[in-house]
């Protein structure tokens, strides 16, 4: 369209145009309302009870003492755990530390210097042996060197032995041999007496810890006692080719070098038994809520007994709920201040009360719903044997979380369905104990249900359970899987259980949508598609009485329909809500429709004889009674608007000139305010669009040439003066958007009011057909000559 269609709109309105009230002005009248009646009508008092109403769900109540019984009693009635209980067992847990330290292997340490001092005394003694026998090569006495020996080395060798070594003049071979089986036998480990394991070693073995830290566990027949030890080194000795004699001097020597070189560590093994104590936790089980502790008729057990005084002592710690309470009730009152500002700022006054009192009734009625089945969640587990399901945690995925996600997918704007997600996420965290992986799933299982929503388009309300049996199990699923990849659980079981419930949770999500959704929907004022379709059902009664009674305007409905529907579509915005605001928006004509001209049957003009002010009430009541028959159908709020608000408080001029003209204005002012509408203007882009299709489609039968130009004009004339009239103030339309509605507008009109070429021989215009002679045919009928060109019905347009 080109640039100067609109160069006609006024940045001003026109003076005689009286302005809209400001937002101050409203806020006066407000004001000068009592207090009490500006907080019921305010916002404020439903925040305020739906915070309350909340965290009292989310807040448990104090519980009264249990039943004061002793040990050996009978139970005068049944007593049940009011709360879940996490109770410590200090007399299993001491059991399992002495377990945790009897585990523990006794540590013996193996001393490497005791060889090394060994090999030590026998180097020295075969290098004394070898100087002694240099110094003294005749027959000197033995008994000096032994002497010797013993002073210097404390090492007392048998004569024999020693007079042996001596003739042999102590040979380096001897000396080796003895060194490198000293070296094997003590490599196994030398104790002084097997009668000294008394620590369980013969049932467990032991650990051998040696100076550097290294240290292995062996069992008690891999050490040797010093017996063992000189029996292993004659076996060795046995094994070497050498002389006999030599064989029994070694042996003898052997026994004098063989010694003990593993000791128990005492110091070392206590403080491992310390440390495996205290690496064992305390042990405690869990009492669930409502189990049954003891029944009635029952003998009080020591056990039974110390899970009462364990609930009695920690509902005396308890000394109020008022704190839990109080926190609960600030969070939620920051976070529904915070939902009320944005929602103040993102929409109109109108709908943002509207969503904002819809989440906090959602809230509250899905809190509800999860009590509900949290209580039948406790019956069923308390009732299963199997103990994937005796678990009540397992039942916490078969909640319908989604079931409110599902209806704000349906009703509200994606923004506003995620903020719900957020605080159904938080809450569902709460309810349950903190659960940090049950807010998780619930946030992404909202996620999925507004992303199935617009998959299966919102117009249907069977996309609820598709989502809720198709997609939202699938989702729990995975979510489900991850959770026990990431806790690195094994429980197949356990998993398959889970899977089950979280598959349940999207079928009962589901259901409860969709039978929840038209309840809400009529609660709230919203309309769905789905509810659209049925309205706009050309068959229902109000259509074929208005097609009968009131013909023109049924007809005057269906082309502003067609108008508004297409708009609609070009803007992006609900184009059935706009189609079906415009079948309905003059319904009320059908009380008096021969008042209206385009259903005026006959010549007579009943408004001849009416004076102007008279005729112009008759004309707006037209408005009045669509909105009460509109009432008396239960249309949604939304149709109901658009028929209030389809004239705005524009003025009706036709009578108002009128008056202007039969009045004398030296004797009387003719005021605008009894010739206007009752209003209010349009709110929605979709109501404006109804009304600007009604005046346009109305102003165009006042054509007596309808070419292209003049509905442009039509088109430009009108939206100017609406502008001007300030009918589009709430609208919020962008010239953009008021360019591309003239356009479209003008496609529609001129393809209904498109010329047609004049059919020869009819005088449809009132004027003779003209006598025309048929053309000779020739060749099978065919005309060789040119048809006479037909003027294009654009032409000079």
């Amino acid at each position: 369209m080109p640039t100067s269609f609109f160069d006609k709109i006024k940045l001003f309105k026109g003076a005689e145009i009286q302005p809209g009230r400001t937002t101050a002005e409203h806020t006066e009248e407000e004001k000068k309302l009592p207090l009490g009646e500006r907080l019921l009508k305010g916002h404020w008092l439903f925040l305020a009870v739906t915070a309350i109403v909340i965290a009292l769900f989310l807040t448990a109540r104090p519980s009264r003492s249990l039943s004061a019984l002793v040990a050996g009693a009978v139970a005068p009635a049944d007593v049940t755990a009011p709360f879940d209980l996490l109770i410590e067992d200090p007399e299993v847990t001491d059991l399992k530390k002495e377990e945790a330290a009897a585990a523990v292997l006794p540590v013996y340490s193996f001393d490497a210097n005791v060889f090394a001092n060994t090999e030590d005394k026998v180097r020295l003694l075969f290098a004394e042996g070898r100087g002694w026998t240099a110094r003294y090569p005749g027959n000197h006495t033995t008994d000096e060197l032994r002497t010797l020996l013993l002073d210097k080395l404390s090492i007392d060798i048998e004569l024999q032995d020693l007079a042996l070594l001596v003739r042999l003049k102590f040979p380096a071979e001897l000396e080796e041999v003895l060194v490198g089986l000293s070296a094997k036998i003590f490599s196994q480990g030398i104790i002084l007496s097997k009668n000294l394991f008394i620590h369980g070693e013969a049932e467990h073995g032991l650990t051998l810890h040696d100076l550097l830290g290294a240290e292995r566990t062996v069992r008690v027949g891999d050490i040797l006692d010093i017996g063992e030890s000189e029996r292993r080194c004659v076996d060795e000795l046995e094994k070497i080719e050498i002389p006999a004699r030599s064989r029994t001097l070694l042996s003898n020597l052997g026994q004098l070098f063989l010694t003990a070189n593993v000791t128990y560590n005492k110091i070392e093994t206590e403080k491992r038994k310390a440390q495996a104590r205290a690496e064992v936790g305390m042990v405690t089980y869990t009492v669930k809520k409502d189990r049954v502790i003891v029944r009635k008729g029952d003998e009080v057990t020591a056990d039974t007994l110390k899970v009462l005084d364990e609930y009695n002592r920690r509902i005396l710690r308890r000394s109020s709920w008022l704190p839990n309470f109080v926190g609960s009730l600030l969070l939620y009152l920051f976070l529904f201040s915070t939902l009320w500002h944005y929602l103040q700022t993102v929409f109109k006054p109108q709908p943002a009360e509207r969503q904002f009192r819809m989440a906090g009734t959602a809230l509250v009625g899905s809190l509800v719903l999860y009590k509900v089945f949290l209580a039948l969640a406790v019956t069923i587990s308390g009732a299963v044997t199997s103990p994937a399901l005796s678990r009540l945690e397992t039942y916490h995925y078969a909640f319908p979380l989604q079931a409110g996600t599902l209806i704000f997918a349906f009703l509200v704007p994606d923004p506003m369905a995620l903020l719900y997600i957020i605080l159904n996420s938080l809450t569902v965290g709460i309810l349950l104990g903190g659960d940090f992986l049950l807010t998780i799933f619930s946030l992404i299982g909202g996620l999925a249900a507004v992303y199935g929503v617009k998959y299966y388009k919102k117009r249907y309300r069977a996309a609820t359970l598709r989502v809720g049996f198709i997609i939202l199990p699938a989702v729990n699923a995975f979510v489900i899987l991850a959770f026990h990849l990431i806790e690195r659980s094994a429980d197949i079981a356990l998993f398959s259980s889970e899977v089950a419930m979280g598959l349940l949770g999207g079928a009962a999500s589901a259901v409860l949508a969709f039978l929840l959704l038209p309840l809400v929907e009529t609660a709230f004022g919203f309309v769905t598609g789905s509810k659209l379709l049925e309205l706009t059902n050309s068959d229902l009664p109000i259509f074929r009485q208005l097609s009968l009674e009131a013909p023109g305007s049924y007809h005057h409905s269906l082309i502003v329909a067609t108008l508004a529907e297409k708009a609609a579509e070009e803007l992006g915005l609900d184009a059935q809500l706009a189609k079906a605001g415009a079948l309905y928006h003059d319904i009320g004509k059908s009380k008096m429709p021969e008042y209206f001209i385009e259903n005026r049957s006959r010549e007579f003009d009943l408004h001849k004889d009416l004076a102007p002010s008279m005729s112009t009430l008759v004309i707006k009541n037209h408005v009045k009674e669509g909105v009460e028959l509109a009432r008396k159908l239960k249309l949604p709020r939304p149709l109901r608007d658009i028929i209030e608000q389809h004239h705005g408080s524009s003025l009706v001029r036709f009578f108002y000139a009128k008056a202007k003209q039969t009045t004398d204005p030296e004797q009387q002012t003719v005021g605008e305010e009894s010739y206007r509408y009752a209003g209010p203007a349009p709110q929605t882009k979709e109501a404006g669009l109804v009304m600007l299709a009604d005046s346009i489609e109305a102003a165009s039968r006042s054509l007596k040439f309808p070419t292209k130009d003049n509905l442009k004009r039509v088109i430009t004339d009108i939206i100017n003066s609406t502008l001007q009239d300030g009918q589009l103030d709430g609208c919020d339309f962008s010239l953009r958007e008021l360019r591309s509605v003239a356009a479209s507008f003008l496609t529609i009109l001129f393809a209904i009011y498109h010329p047609r070429v004049e059919y020869p021989g009819f005088g449809f215009n009132g004027r003779k057909p003209k006598q025309t002679t048929p053309a000779r045919k020739k060749d099978n009928d065919r005309d060789h000559q040119p048809p006479e060109k037909v003027p294009d019905p654009d032409e000079g347009v």
